[in-house]
């Protein structure tokens, strides 16, 4: 039993027992469920179970030939294609559900002016997607302090959008040299005017700065480190005069 094939049918919905009786099926055809049992190593007396199970799914064809039940796949490229089709539908009726729901917030969300504070949150995606909030938010320029040049679909967005606008979009790259999967991400920012200048660093923290009003802090690149976002006055001009100093000593990207 190729444990890899039953893993990416099981992203497909399928349990793992329900899996493999759909490869072997698939495989060599009709079977009856003792003959089901051995090549899946599922115990007999729990096949039946998970037969019926695919059945009621209309994954398979039952034999009413004989004394012995067959049983074999429909075909497996139509149900495969059907399974996908399925979560399509269920995605896109999800989309529309999150858009009311968000619609229905918004109604409700009273617009109290934020205090100056700091706060904290966790893990390299939700950093990510805070920084392209912030740029979405940006109405005059969005500075970033990067090693990986990383990006998210949303992210990439918000940096075409804000480019577009005319926002001033700086990235300070603090490694020393671009690894090949870094450099074609450098190449990407570069192409949408984001620009961008090297200065290697021995500490190298992660940081967004947007229109003096917020600003976003990862002292490193742990994909479940901490990072900071505050809108504090003091600590605005701070980082952003740590910015200033190093965009001035650094050098163009090469390319």
């Amino acid at each position: 039993m190729d444990k890899n094939l039953v893993n990416e049918l099981i992203e497909f919905g399928f349990s793992d027992y329900e899996a493999r009786v759909f490869l072997v099926l698939s495989m060599k055809g009709s079977l009856t469920a003792s003959d089901i049992s051995k090549n899946t190593e599922i115990p007999y007396s729990k096949v039946y179970e998970i037969l019926n199970k695919l059945e009621s799914k209309s994954i398979l064809e039952v034999s009413l030939n004989g004394r012995n039940k067959k049983y074999k796949v429909s075909e497996p490229s139509q149900i495969i294609k059907r399974i996908v089709e399925e979560r399509k539908k269920n995605a896109d009726a999800l989309d529309k559900k999150a858009e009311e729901i968000l619609k229905k917030i918004k109604k409700r969300t009273t617009n109290e002016e934020l205090k100056e504070s700091i706060w904290t949150s966790q893990g390299k995606k939700n950093f990510l997607e805070k920084v392209s909030t912030m740029i979405k938010n940006s109405t005059k320029y969005a500075y970033g302090i990067t090693k990986e040049f990383s990006r998210i679909p949303e992210l990439d967005q918000q940096i075409i959008n804000a480019t577009k606008k005319g926002i001033d979009v700086r990235l300070l790259s603090i490694t020393n040299g671009l690894e090949k999967l870094d450099s074609a991400r450098a190449d990407w920012y570069s192409s949408h005017n984001v620009k961008i200048r090297t200065m290697p660093l021995k500490i190298q923290p992660r940081i967004c700065l947007v229109d003096d009003k917020e600003v976003c802090l990862r002292v490193d690149n742990e994909y479940d480190s901490e990072f900071i976002w505050s809108n504090n006055p003091a600590l605005i001009n701070v980082i952003r005069s740590y910015f200033e100093v190093l965009w001035i000593n650094a050098e163009p990207l090469k390319k």
